[in-house]
């Protein structure tokens, strides 16, 4: 079995080369051996098609005849382009398939394991599944909640402060923790934001590597009363990302940013405030599957209030900020959260700590 496992963890290594690349698909990694001896691999595309297993067929050509197959998810059992991956695994030859974990997809779960077994082709499930599982959380997670996985970055102060109370402070943070701010949202779908905080920030929510722009990343606004400006910098390169606005409004603004090329998605209000447990439904139907929220401490003490957070990145610098300060969590703070710390990291005097909500 030993063999076996250098072969699937070496599959998953090559799942993780497009970890946060592949959105709304996983990413997969799939290796093909023969005689103990790779012969091909691939990984799914960053377009989410060709997947990892067309890859690695078309690569091994004939090769792939009596060979062995390893991947970190179930090949999908819906038909693509060239066939569904199980059909194209079946006419390939293939004669034993070790799969890290089933597809929770209910168009291809246990069916292409059972078509693949019915055809006398060896299937083993299981090995290293929690590999798969926590690399591709956000597939997971909204397959079987449908609604998006959620993780929620703040930068605080020593005494749990986001800002001062004239919000004058642009940065608690230093340079190397804002710059791993741009390594989460590369690996993210979409940032969640407030209107609020584009007003106060006007952010652009881009990758950004030493101020250059490498990645335009999708946003969704949750702006109850459409207050977000015209002028947004998040409004500009439309072309490139998708920018979808949550409001109770519809009016001239709404029409006009829809013609720009938002998303402007209209919800009534509930309690003086839009539903957000309706709106990440909506989210999943818009095909949002992961979700990185930057915004403010009341737009993070509702999601908590709703059970929408899932992940916590939390940056704490060595300063103190005070009594009238902004709080990180309105009428909480985060001792009383239930949480599993994932890992931690130093940057210079910043600390970085991931956290599981439990």
């Amino acid at each position: 079995m030993t063999y076996h496992l250098k072969f699937i963890n070496y599959a998953h290594d090559l799942a993780f080369k497009n970890f946060g690349k592949t959105f709304p698909n996983p990413s997969v990694g799939c290796i093909i051996t023969k005689n103990n001896k790779i012969i091909s691999k691939g990984v799914t595309s960053r377009t989410g098609r060709p997947h990892a297993e067309e890859i690695a067929l078309k690569k091994a050509g004939k090769k792939a005849s009596g060979a062995s197959m390893y991947v970190t998810l179930e090949p999908c059992f819906h038909s693509s382009q060239n066939g569904s991956c199980a059909d194209q695994i079946l006419r390939s030859g293939i004669k034993e398939i070790y799969i890290s974990c089933i597809d929770p997809d209910p168009r291809t779960k246990n069916k292409s394991i059972t078509k693949l077994k019915r055809n006398k082709i060896k299937v083993i499930t299981g090995l290293e599944k929690n590999k798969t599982i926590n690399l591709n959380k956000f597939f997971f997670k909204s397959l079987t909640k449908q609604k998006p996985f959620t993780k929620v970055k703040m930068a605080i102060s020593n005494d749990e402060k986001i800002a001062w109370s004239n919000y004058k402070s642009k940065w608690i943070s230093n340079s190397k923790s804002r710059s791993y701010v741009h390594k989460l949202r590369s690996n993210s779908q979409a940032i969640l934001t407030t209107s609020k905080t584009i007003i106060k920030d006007n952010p652009r929510f881009t990758v950004r590597n030493k101020n250059k722009i490498i990645k335009n990343l999708n946003v969704v606004v949750v702006d109850t009363n459409l207050n977000i400006p015209l002028n947004s910098k998040v409004l500009n390169n439309l072309h490139d990302k998708r920018v979808i606005i949550f409001t109770s409004k519809k009016n001239s603004k709404s029409q006009k940013l829809i013609q720009i090329g938002c998303e402007v998605i209209q919800m009534k209000k509930e309690n003086n405030s839009l539903n957000l447990k309706k709106l990440f439904s909506n989210l999943y139907k818009l095909k949002i599957s992961d979700l990185f929220v930057e915004a403010g401490g009341i737009f993070f003490a509702n999601l908590l209030k709703n059970n929408l957070v899932d992940e916590i990145h939390l940056f704490k610098a060595p300063i103190i900020i005070g009594e009238k300060g902004i709080p990180v969590i309105k009428g909480n703070n985060l001792k009383r959260i239930d949480k599993k710390l994932l890992e931690k990291i130093s940057f210079d005097d910043n600390s970085y700590f991931k956290y599981q909500v439990k």
